[in-house]
């Protein structure tokens, strides 16, 4: 009703106009009809046939021309066969008058049945042609979805579908306009771009004489979109269906690009992790040759002092290198599968005492480790709290300002416990910490900073997640902190 409503108070919709209008199409069918009606009663009067004879070979051509042409023209017919009865076959004869009752009786009962048999035929052609023009619209509406599936969605775009309508309805112009991530950005869309103002109107607008529909794209109640079709038959409820079936075939494009995106990203994922993987094996073999040969030569001493010196430098690299081999070994292994916790009673201070001692002397010698109350042990995986905590103090040490200080805080309550990892330099930016621990992914200010895979703070996530704890990150007063989070505090441990 709301749609109606809308309609009727459109000014350039008024369907009435149209029968008011004069057509000259009927008026030559009226004029046809009647000379037509006039031959057939001088016919019958030739044949000197009766009254009720004649009667019934005019009403037969009145209800004949009511299916063929229309009840306007059928009352024509009907007024011009009452005059030729009358003229022809009452007394008197050729002459306009009747001086008969029963013939007065006989006449109007023509007229009235020629209307009402008229009308009544002329309904069944109406009802006739509605139930095929609806055939016809759903059967359009069947090939229209039949090609819509058929279209590859991974290149559809909306030229596709706006040909689709133009083949189908016999449309001559067809403009789709769809938002972005259902966003309309005013800025980026064409000023006489009618899809777009069609959107912006927000409702759906038919103009009949016009021949042009704007319809608005939705799913659901969310508007998506809109279409305008200008140039073709009106026709409502075949232009609302078309604008289902459109943003329907909008929104399976979309899930299809992003599905194509999603399984892209996880190929390229799979792919890194196997070249890290190789990688990481393929730098453990000479490591390990160059590991044997410097603690070779220490073992066989002779060497000068400046010689030792030397052998003992290449044998501390190595061993760095072979840690940083193997944690990236780990790491990769962690990317590609399920974490599984082998727990165990583990000192918390005792792991981070174990990872400071493993830095470089330049970077131990920054490092600050906090404990305000000595801590009860933590059921955790060892080896995963390792590489996790590892991960975040080499973080801390790639970005932060040269010497200066890097806290390692470590905290117990109730609640559980926590190690938080700050340093001074570069800020993380608010668009980048819902992000930041996404795989492979660098902040923005770290595009131009020392080089990584992006791994560290998505597996120190994965870890901490595995042992029903969190990991965040922060920037406040110049200081990057990461705050990682176990279950289990003093008092569930006590308890």
């Amino acid at each position: 009703m709301g749609k109606m409503a809308l309609l009727l108070s459109d000014p350039e919709y008024a369907p009435w106009k149209q029968i008011s209008k004069p057509s000259v199409g009927a008026a030559v069918q009226i004029a046809l009809g009647g000379m037509a009606t006039i031959g057939v009663a001088i016919s019958a009067f030739l044949l000197h046939l009766n009254l009720a004879s004649a009667i019934s070979i005019l009403l037969l051509m009145t209800v004949a021309v009511a299916i063929r042409w229309g009840i306007v023209q059928a009352t024509a017919i009907s007024l011009t066969a009452v005059g030729c009865l009358d003229f022809l076959f009452t007394p008197p004869l050729f002459k306009f008058s009747v001086h008969s009752r029963e013939n007065w009786v006989a006449l109007a009962t023509f007229e009235a049945t020629a209307l009402l048999v008229g009308r009544l035929s002329w309904k069944v052609r109406v009802h006739a042609e509605e139930q095929e023009a609806q055939r016809q619209a759903i059967a359009k509406l069947y090939q229209l979805s039949n090609a819509i599936l058929l279209i590859d969605s991974r290149h559809a775009s909306l030229e596709q579908l706006a040909g689709l309508m133009r083949e189908f309805f016999a449309v001559e112009s067809v403009e789709i306009w769809v938002t972005q991530n259902g966003i309309a950005d005013l800025e980026q869309v064409p000023r006489r771009n009618a899809a777009y103002i069609a959107y912006a109107e927000g409702i759906n607008r038919d103009n009949v004489e016009g021949r042009w529909s704007h319809r608005m794209l939705r799913l659901g109640t969310t508007a998506i979109g809109a279409m305008v079709l200008e140039g073709w038959v009106v026709d409502l409820s075949l232009a609302d269906a078309a604008a289902s079936l459109i943003a329907v075939a909008v929104e399976r494009t979309r899930s299809v690009q992003k599905e194509n995106r999603a399984e892209a990203a996880r190929n390229t994922e799979q792919l890194r992790t196997a070249v890290l993987d190789a990688l990481a094996h393929g730098f453990k073999t000479p490591l390990t040759a160059i590991q044997t040969a410097s603690s070779g030569l220490l073992a066989i001493g002779g060497l000068e002092e400046t010689q030792k010196e030397l052998v003992e430098m290449i044998d501390q690299e190595v061993s760095m290198l072979a840690r940083l081999t193997t944690r990236l070994l780990q790491t990769a292994a962690l990317d590609a599968r399920e974490i599984r916790l082998r727990s165990s009673m583990v000192s918390l201070r005792g792991v981070v005492d174990g990872i400071v001692r493993e830095q470089e002397d330049a970077i131990r010698a920054r490092i600050v480790v906090e404990e305000a109350v000595p801590m009860d042990d933590v059921r955790a995986d060892e080896q995963l709290l390792t590489i996790a905590l590892s991960q975040l103090l080499d973080n801390a040490a790639k970005y932060s300002e040269v010497g200066s200080e890097i806290r390692v805080a470590l905290h117990q309550d109730e609640a559980g416990t926590t190690v938080v990892v700050s340093n001074r330099g570069g800020s993380i930016l608010p668009e980048d910490r819902s992000r930041i621990f996404d795989r492979y992914y660098r902040g923005t200010n770290s595009a131009h900073g020392p080089s990584g895979t992006g791994l560290g703070l998505s597996i120190a996530k994965k870890i901490a997640e595995a042992h029903g704890g969190s990991i965040s990150a922060g920037s406040e007063g110049g200081r990057t902190s990461f705050r990682f989070s176990l279950v289990g505090g003093r008092r569930s441990l006590n308890g």
